[in-house]
């Protein structure tokens, strides 16, 4: 998965089509350039190699949103530790840089080289830091911290796992994000600021996770909330669906006859888990209204209601 590549425009789709829109142009554009096609023609088997590249990522929900986000945020390095989906992928993670701690402009420049700074009046003073960077109690000054936001999937901060991020100095270092990690933890990463002007220790760098919605879960505490839909015999019949957990987990799940819609039953301890615990995972029940019914399946349908006294 690359982001730099965009997908959406060698499909030649809009990044709101459907997964329909995107399978008909790829079987479109496959067929036209595929290699056989052209007689091993190298520009021609360039393309059919992108745009197979393009429709693995946008026929895939979950890599589609990991891409759709990575191109949102370019900061983020490759997941990694047990994470399949965000492995060797670069993920969504969206970062703003600031800086803090070491102070700025021309007063800490003159401070940082000269030994001085200007006071309001002009006149100037003798700093903290000598000619070499060393302050009155014999210690070099530390650099600057950086403050950054970034964000990453849903499942990520689900599950836990490492991303890699890449600092504003440069380097690429790793982070551990704890399972169950909330939107708006901060994280600090010693020594991964700028670095002291004068030779002194690194600033730090301070991370603010956002946690990235997903489109089938939602999240409180532990707990996951999720729904699903059943037809109208299904919840007057009875039925049994299968509910996928946050863990990727099948899970059969008993409808009772005569359930109503926005019901919810609880599956318990298949929520999110940490050392402190383990939540529950909550599921919505909506009934999809029967749709299309013949002329004959609406009188037996009526008759059937009136005998039930539904209708009067």
């Amino acid at each position: 998965m690359d982001a730099k590549k965009d997908y959406y425009k060698i499909l030649g789709v809009s990044e709101n089509a459907s997964l329909d829109d995107i399978k008909k142009a790829y079987r479109k554009l496959a067929k036209e350039h595929h290699p056989d096609a052209k007689g091993g023609d190298k520009r021609s088997e360039e393309r059919f190699k992108n745009i197979s590249e393009a429709y693995a990522v946008l026929k895939d929900p979950k890599k589609r949103q990991e891409y759709d986000l990575m191109r949102k945020n370019p900061f983020l390095g490759s997941q990694g530790g047990g994470f399949e989906d965000f492995a060797n992928s670069g993920g969504g993670f969206r970062v703003n840089f600031g800086r803090s701690g070491g102070g700025s402009g021309l007063d800490d420049l003159l401070s940082d080289f000269f030994g001085f700074s200007e006071k309001r009046g002009g006149s100037r003073r003798q700093s903290e830091e000598d000619l070499f960077g060393f302050s009155r109690r014999g210690t070099r000054s530390r650099g600057e911290d950086f403050h950054a936001t970034i964000t990453i999937p849903f499942e990520l901060a689900a599950q836990g796992g490492e991303t890699f991020v890449n600092t504003p100095t440069g380097k690429q270092i790793k982070l551990k994000i704890n399972p169950g990690t909330e939107d708006g933890k901060k994280v600090k990463m010693t020594g991964y600021g700028a670095p002291s002007p004068a030779g002194g220790i690194p600033g730090d760098l301070y991370i603010t996770i956002q946690v990235a919605k997903h489109p089938q879960y939602e999240r409180k505490g532990l707990n996951i909330y999720s729904s699903e839909e059943i037809n109208f015999a299904q919840a007057l019949l009875g039925t049994e669906i299968e509910v996928t957990t946050i863990n990727q987990q099948k899970v059969k799940l008993k409808i009772p006859a005569g359930t109503d819609s926005g019901k919810i039953f609880r599956l318990k301890k298949l929520g999110i888990q940490t050392s402190e615990g383990t939540g529950d995972h909550y599921v919505k029940i909506m009934i999809q209204a029967p749709k299309n019914l013949s002329g004959r399946a609406k009188r037996e349908f009526e008759l059937w209601a009136r005998e039930a006294g539904l209708l009067s």
